[in-house]
């Protein structure tokens, strides 16, 4: 049955598990999924609950459930690290939001403009609710056998709640650490001693490898994306429909190109340089989206004006967009202007970066040669 625990304000739930009798259990703030990367890899739910000697973690998908249990004997530190998903989030759907309601303003078919303003409302409640709940983080459980990620404590402000009941529930199992512990030294035997958070570092660092990555995802992404450069200055030279779609091609191959490669880069020797131009394009992909869908919406209405009540098709659309020439206006060879000098501009970058990463790592594992690159006699 359950009732309200006074001492840590929660929920508590009274269990019987594997037979063994009856345990209680407090749920802890926080829901949140698996994630892998930027994708959560599956559809699972993860929380927490509080029981009498430990924390048990369970994680959900709808038919079955795991459990991880953390003894607060054997929990040696707790990690959280800020992380910049939020603000990413948050950039995400100001954008959509500036789109919807940049079509509502201009499309002039009434419910069209209905449904943008909608559209626009629900990106706002969903970028107020971001903002709301705060910073995002991720957060590790360390004891002396495994270390986890606990999932549902994916926002600051949910983790340090967590994290400050938790801490009453540790010290009473381990004893509070006294000044003269903290301040001994490294030969001195402490009884119940609580590891540091140099020593849980250390082991960190020795658990996680950085792997090799000759960077081939990031050289075809960069060559594809040079290409679309040469491409669209042509076509702000010469324009032609084989041109646009040529080059709408080689767009949505370098887009994924890019993904891919921001995804092989996690926990890889790729350097910092690099990194952060293939960042870059991501920003330039999103920046031309926009630009291209403030197109559509200033060319299309106008184009269904000329057409005196013909419905068009989707075809119809994508063959106008094609058709848009850099002569047509200032604002069409602005576009094709900066998405040609862009994507010339990381692709060359990037394609020279990665051969100097790749020069490098083949100068470091050749036999035949010292660190100075002189031949060993």
């Amino acid at each position: 049955m359950d009732n309200w625990d006074p001492l840590f304000s929660l929920e508590a739930v009274n269990t019987i598990m594997d037979g063994k009798g009856e345990t209680r259990y407090k749920r802890l703030p926080g829901k949140g999924p698996r994630r892998r990367w930027f994708i959560a890899a599956s559809l699972s739910g993860c929380s927490l609950y509080l029981g009498d000697d430990h924390v048990l973690a369970v994680e959900s998908n709808g038919f079955s459930e795991d459990y991880k249990r953390f003894y607060f004997s054997d929990i040696q530190a707790i990690f959280t690290r800020r992380t910049r998903r939020g603000t990413t989030w948050s950039i995400v759907l100001a954008l959509m939001m500036a789109c919807s309601l940049l079509s509502a303003l201009l499309l002039e078919v009434e419910s069209f403009r209905i449904f943008f303003w909608i559209l626009s409302g629900a990106f706002l409640a969903c970028l107020l609710g971001n903002a709301f709940r705060g910073p995002t983080c991720i957060c590790h459980i360390l004891t002396a056998v495994q270390e986890d990620q606990l999932p549902s404590l994916n926002r600051l402000r949910v983790a340090r709640k967590v994290i400050g009941t938790l801490r009453v529930a540790i010290e009473r199992a381990q004893g509070i650490l006294r000044p003269e512990e903290v301040h001994a030294g490294p030969t001195e035997v402490i009884a119940n001693h609580v590891p540091s958070l140099r020593g849980v570092r250390r082991y960190r660092g020795r658990e996680r490898q950085i792997r090799h990555d000759d960077g081939t995802l990031h050289v075809i992404a960069f060559a594809l994306m040079l290409g679309d450069g040469i491409v669209t200055g042509i076509g702000l030279l010469y324009h032609t429909v084989t041109i646009s779609a040529v080059s709408s091609l080689l767009t949505a191959l370098y887009c994924i190109g890019i993904v891919a490669a921001l995804v092989k880069q996690y926990g890889s020797d790729i350097p910092a340089a690099v990194r952060r131009i293939t960042w870059a394009s991501i920003g330039f992909i999103c920046v031309s989206y926009f630009l291209s869908y403030t197109l559509g919406v200033l060319t299309i209405p106008r184009l269904m004006k000329h057409r005196h009540g013909i419905v068009m098709t989707q075809w119809d659309m994508l063959r106008a967009m094609f058709d848009l020439s850099p002569q047509d206006s200032l604002l069409v060879m602005g576009v094709y202007a900066f998405a040609a000098t862009c994507s010339l501009g990381l692709g060359a970058l990037g394609l020279v970066r990665v051969k100097k990463h790749r020069d490098d790592w083949a100068s470091a594992s050749r036999p035949g040669q010292n660190s100075g690159g002189e031949a060993r006699g």
